[in-house]
């Protein structure tokens, strides 16, 4: 290192507190982002000032960024992979995209001309024309009511269609000899394997991919792999070119179907994150009447009603107005006026939030996914282009049936909350008046003019029917019910004549066509439909993968046991660039480590990740980082 040191120019030489496992540059601006070994994934500019840091769950073993520099993908020991905003570190995707440690990332973007080729495939995506966007995120629990939040919303832009990317990018993700390669983030499209290109048996070698990436042409993959056999950490480093020429051929298809795909999976996880919290908002609220529900209970076993319900007790009271001691002390002591308006407000405050996730998100996400399904099994149906990719129609028009009778669904249980919402406002109305009378409280004209005008039919409906069993709560959860949930909710309410078309032509037993029974709540439902799309999606990678084929391999050099946390693999646009890699001595067997990065901004940086010969005495042991600028 001494003896080029005059072509460099050192920028910054800094302390850390902790050993840098994994580091890897920005290759559009200076950013830097470090893995160190007290679990924290960082992000630092040049001049040190530190963006944002995140302490990720499972140690971070990989890095790498997207061609733009926009987005960060980190790979981790449990074979997941998360995309994380450069902005502020939020992950915007995650999933597994290998069984395996995933031990090194690939990212590459297509930088062929994006027009479309005459006789190609041409799609255009309509989704904009026709269906509403959903809002990008749910109202928090304890919000307020539709009308407090659409006031709350009217300062804000209206939801927005995201912006789809234009051109394809590839990411490979390596886990020992495996490979999965995937595009617009996570949608796999290929897997392969390494270990037959050893031509040995597996029981005596063991593979590791240490570096995967393809052309800007989507034409070859190059893969760089230390093989080693077993018991003994010496071997050597081979490389790998392979055919991905399907790839290239297909783009404009590829492009199309990662597309559609990639978005319809996010809609339906965004519905079903939705119903997760619309279920816990209701949860929480159930929860603190049943709190009440079950003091009342107490007080009528006190007076030696243990037979009784407090259903009875409500019901005697609405038929004849009279009061037993235990239902007196409840209503007076127990509960009191404030305990009725804090019921009601927690009821009335999960009605209305629940309302909004079902207009305003759940609703038009469906919608939107039922469009996108419509059109991807027209495509299958009708364009021989598709069928290489493996892309088949019956687990497509499974999806697209589910995502229809979805739809109905949505609507049945938006009116059953709204059911359930005046019933309850009902109940809580008439049960203040109550109070008051035995309170000898005299309310205001104002008061008076402002409450809401009991319908004792809505008091005894309720008491009938959602009092005793829930109808809304078991709709919104993942397992099915004790009881066919659809009837449960019909019988509550009145359906419009639209519904009922809707309902006799699709109609209402859904597992005659995607194998749920008919207990299946929403929640399932709409999980069963991810899976369909999972199904139908998947066949994709299983049909390219045997498409790829070697091309050629090289036995570069003999090597001493592969560091895995010492050497920086750095994505470059260029395959010769994938043997930039060095490794020295300085001093008396202190390590020293090179890595090379992309250029940025037009100048070539080289980071120097380092323990000094000769350290102060206060850093002896503390790991330093060097920048230096070609």
């Amino acid at each position: 290192m001494d003896a080029g040191a005059d072509n460099f120019t050192q920028l910054a030489d800094k302390s850390l507190t902790a050993d840098i496992k994994i580091a890897t540059w920005c290759p559009t601006m200076d950013l830097l982002a470090l893995s160190t070994a007290d679990g924290q994934l960082c992000l630092h500019r040049l001049n040190w000032q530190r963006l944002w840091a995140v302490s990720p769950e499972s140690p971070v073993t990989s890095l790498c960024w997207r061609p733009d520099g926009k987005v960060l993908a980190c790979g981790y020991e449990d074979g997941y992979i998360s995309l994380l905003d450069v902005e502020n570190g939020e992950t915007m995707q995650r999933g597994k995209m290998v069984a395996g440690v995933a031990s090194a990332i690939g990212w590459v973007e297509e930088q062929a001309d994006n027009v479309i080729p005459e006789g190609s495939l041409a799609y255009q995506a309509r989704t904009a024309r026709f269906c509403q966007a959903p809002v990008s995120a749910t109202p928090a629990p304890g919000s307020a009511p539709r009308q407090v939040y659409a006031e709350s919303r009217a300062d804000h832009q209206q939801p927005q269609w995201p912006v789809l990317p234009k051109r394809l990018d590839m990411m490979c993700v390596a886990s020992g000899s495996a490979l999965s390669i995937a595009t617009f983030g996570l949608f796999p499209l290929a897997g392969l394997d390494v270990s037959p290109v050893a031509n040995k048996p597996a029981a005596q070698t063991q593979v590791s991919i240490v570096k995967a990436t393809m052309t800007p042409d989507l034409n070859q993959l190059y893969l760089l792999w230390f093989e080693s056999r077993q018991g003994n950490s010496s071997g050597h480093l081979s490389l790998t070119i392979c055919d991905t020429t399907t790839l290239a051929d297909r783009r404009r298809e590829l492009h199309m179907l990662a597309q559609i795909a990639t978005y319809t999976m996010s809609l339906l996880n965004g519905a079903e994150s939705s119903l997760a919290g619309a279920e816990q908002q209701w949860t929480d609220a159930m929860k603190v009447l049943d709190d009440k529900l079950q003091a009342m209970q107490r007080l009528m076993q006190d007076h030696g009603k243990e037979d009784a319900s407090p259903r009875d007790e409500f019901q005697a009271l609405l038929a004849s107005g009279s009061l037993s001691p235990a239902m007196h002390q409840f209503l007076t002591s127990t509960l009191g006026e404030s305990g009725v308006k804090k019921l009601s407000k927690a009821m009335d405050s999960a009605v209305g939030s629940i309302g909004n996730i079902l207009v305003d998100h759940l609703q038009p996400s469906i919608q939107a996914a039922a469009f996108k399904l419509n059109e991807l099994h027209s495509l299958a149906k009708c364009t021989r282009q598709l069928e290489p990719l493996g892309l088949q129609q019956e687990p497509l028009a499974a999806a697209q049936e589910l995502c229809e009778r979805l739809l109905v669904r949505a609507e049945t249980l938006r009116m059953g909350v709204c059911q359930a919402g005046v019933q309850y406002r009902h109940f809580f109305a008439w049960l203040l008046r109550t109070v008051r009378r035995l309170n000898d409280d005299n309310p205001s004209a104002a008061t008076e003019a402002a409450a809401i005008k009991v319908d004792p039919s809505y008091v005894a409906a309720f008491l009938h029917g959602q009092f005793c069993t829930d109808m809304v709560g078991p709709e919104l959860k993942a397992v099915t019910s004790t009881q066919p949930a659809l009837e449960s909710l019909l019988a509550a309410i009145e359906l419009t004549s639209p519904l009922k078309t809707l309902m006799a032509i699709l109609g209402n037993d859904s597992s005659s066509y995607t194998s749920l029974p008919s207990s299946a709540t929403i929640r399932h439902m709409l999980q069963h439909t991810v899976q369909l799309c999972t199904g139908a999606f998947a066949r994709s990678p299983t049909a390219i993968s045997t498409t790829i084929k070697p091309l050629t391999h090289l036995a570069l050099a003999s090597k001493t046991p592969f560091p895995p946390a010492a050497s920086i693999w750095v994505p470059t646009a260029h395959a010769t660039d994938l043997l930039h890699n060095s490794t020295a001595s300085e001093g008396e067997g202190q390590p020293c480590v090179c890595f090379l990065a992309q250029k940025a901004r037009g100048q070539q940086h080289l980071g120097l990740l380092r323990v000094a010969p000769t350290p102060p005495a206060s850093q002896r042991h503390q790991p330093h980082l060097h920048f230096t600028m070609a």
